[in-house]
């Protein structure tokens, strides 16, 4: 009889934020359905998807379930450390993860090289190529990108400089 092994699934992107904005409801918006909805796209973008970017940037990734480990062991020690009442939540829990990252990030970062080229070389070993399964944090940091708030420049225009016929020569 053979014994079975646990199949870890990849959570989709969409059942990740679920999750984490679940968590972010029962704790920090409880009671408060109005407020959850009105501050729901600013937690996506500021909280939510926040490590998902940090990770893209540095070019690694982790598997779904870590970051969503890593995200509620944040979120429930900040909901059990507040000590007054939070002015403006999506700042202050915006705060929290970037704290948080600026402190943990390193050790995260390290973490995900150190598993990206073990199994890279484990793949190589067995002379297989490496699978292309879906990526559940990179395409929560293609969503950040896309919801982020374009920046305002001046409104100068530079002006591209006129070639006249005689600089051709």
């Amino acid at each position: 009889m053979k014994r079975a092994r646990p199949i870890l699934k990849q959570p989709t992107p969409q059942e990740l934020t679920d999750a984490c904005l679940g968590l972010l409801r029962s704790k920090f918006y409880a009671g408060d359905e109005r407020g959850f909805f009105q501050d729901r796209r600013l937690l996506l973008k500021w909280v939510v998807l926040f490590p998902a970017s940090w990770l893209n940037a540095r070019g690694v990734t982790i598997h779904g379930d870590r970051y969503r480990e890593i995200f509620f062991a944040v979120f429930l020690q900040a909901a059990a450390n507040v000590q007054s009442k939070v002015k403006y939540r999506p700042a202050y829990l915006r705060q929290v993860i970037q704290s948080h990252f600026r402190i943990h990030g390193e050790d995260y970062y390290e973490a995900a090289k150190t598993t990206r080229n073990l199994a890279e070389q484990t793949l190589q070993l067995l002379g297989k190529a490496a699978p292309a399964a879906a990526d559940p944090v990179r395409d929560l940091a293609l969503a950040a990108k896309l919801i982020k708030t374009p920046v305002r420049g001046s409104k100068k225009e530079f002006k591209k400089p006129v070639i006249k016929q005689a600089d051709l020569f």
